[in-house]
C-alpha cells in the first residue's frame, strides 16, 4: 500500500510540475506564492518516507532513453526520492510545457511480498481489461500494463507499468501536449523488464 501512495505521489507530483511549468511559460504576470496548508507544513513524522531502493532506477533508465521517447534532449531531475529517475526537457520551448519522463523502481524482498504489493497496486489503478484508457500489454516482464491515452502513437499524461519476479516499474510520461512515444515507452520497459529477475 505505502508503494502505491508513493506511485500517486509522484503521479501527482509530476503532474503539479508540467502544469505550473506550463503557466510559468505563457509569460503571466499573476505569480502570487501559494501558502503551505496546515498538512503541508506539518512534522515529518507524520509524512510516509520514501522508500530504500535495492537497486538504482538511473542505472536502468539514461538520459538517452529519456530523449528517445520524447525526441528531445533531457537532463537530470534529482530529488525524487531514492526510487525515482526522472528526466526533464534540457531546453524547453516558449509556449509548451516541459517534457518530463521518469522511472518508478520498487524491488521487494521477495517475489511473494511483490505478488502482494503488485495486486494492491493492480486493484489501486484499476489495472483490468475494459477500463478506460488502460490496455493490457505483452512481452513485457510477467505482466504490464499502459494507463493513459494515445493519439497517433503519442502520449501525454501516462505510462507503462509492469511487474517481473521481485520488482515492478511505472515508466511515466509528465507533459499535457502528448509527445512522448508509446513505442519507445515499450521498447525502454521491456528493456528495464529483461534486467530484472
Amino acid at each position: 500500500m505505502k508503494k502505491a501512495l508513493c506511485f500517486a505521489a509522484l503521479l501527482l507530483s509530476l503532474l503539479a510540475v508540467s502544469c505550473s511549468s506550463s503557466s510559468s511559460n505563457t509569460g503571466s504576470s499573476n505569480s502570487a506564492t501559494p501558502t503551505p496548508s496546515p498538512a503541508a507544513s506539518s512534522s515529518s513524522d507524520t509524512q510516509p518516507q520514501s522508500p530504500k531502493a535495492q537497486i538504482d532506477p538511473c542505472s536502468m533508465f539514461s538520459p538517452e532513453d529519456a530523449q528517445a521517447i520524447t525526441g528531445v534532449p533531457m537532463k537530470l531531475a534529482p530529488g525524487h526520492g531514492a526510487i525515482v529517475c526522472m528526466y526533464e526537457e534540457a531546453s524547453p520551448k516558449p509556449g509548451l510545457d516541459t517534457a518530463r519522463v521518469s522511472l518508478m523502481l520498487n524491488v521487494e524482498n521477495s517475489v511473494e511480498k511483490e505478488a502482494k504489493e503488485w495486486q494492491n497496486t493492480k486493484e489501486l489503478r484499476r489495472l483490468k481489461p475494459g477500463e478506460k484508457n488502460i490496455t493490457q500489454l505483452s512481452g513485457i516482464g510477467e505482466e504490464a500494463w499502459f494507463d493513459g491515452h494515445a493519439e497517433k502513437g503519442k502520449v501525454g499524461l501516462g505510462g507503462i507499468l509492469a511487474r517481473k519476479g521481485k520488482a515492478d516499474f511505472a515508466l511515466q510520461s509528465a507533459v499535457m501536449q502528448p509527445r512522448s512515444s508509446l513505442q519507445k515507452m515499450k521498447e525502454v520497459s521491456r528493456r528495464i523488464a529483461d534486467k530484472l529477475q
